[in-house]
């Protein structure tokens, strides 16, 4: 649902704490959003809040957010 809105390399939903791998970009695409064909069609945005990953005591995935008309 989101590589329409978001295409390109270094989009992604979970970064290691661990490792550090927020700060250098490195994350990997594990949370997605599913749909049926029909919604799917129906979806006008969608984005993956990096910001709210940023915050103090954050989770170490960011959400996956869809509008749909």
């Amino acid at each position: 649902m989101v590589r329409p809105f978001a295409p390109g390399p270094g989009v992604f939903t979970y970064w290691d704490y661990t490792r550090l791998r927020f700060p250098r970009r490195e994350g990997m695409k594990i949370d997605f959003v599913l749909a049926s064909p029909a919604l799917a069609t129906r979806a006008t945005s969608a984005l993956i809040d990096r910001e709210e990953r940023k915050g103090k005591g954050a989770s170490d995935h960011a959400p996956v957010v869809v509008e749909f008309a």
